[in-house]
């Protein structure tokens, strides 16, 4: 198992770097999709604090810590692909 200070790292990293293209969508499209990337922006902060919470406050439901570690990467992964797929499918 990775460290807990890399997951967060990588947590905080992938976060940003979603926040980072949705200002870069706002800069190069018409401001007709504020209101839905702020929105994506919102999620991005939301999902970020969430995991780091989840990763300062381990409660492993079976006991099981590496499965507890694994599942808060497979969320951070699933959830960052859903906000840059609902950011790619906005009108440009």
């Amino acid at each position: 198992m990775a460290s807990r200070r890399k997951l967060k790292k990588h947590i905080n990293n992938l976060c940003f770097k979603v926040t980072g293209e949705c200002f870069t969508f706002l800069e190069h499209t018409p401001s007709l999709n504020q209101e839905n990337v702020q929105l994506i922006i919102a999620d991005a902060v939301e999902l970020r604090n969430r995991l780091v919470y989840m990763l300062n406050n381990p409660q492993p439901a079976t006991g099981n810590t590496r499965m507890y570690y694994r599942d808060i990467r497979k969320e951070l992964h699933e959830n960052t692909r859903e906000l840059i797929g609902r950011l790619n499918s906005l009108p440009r």
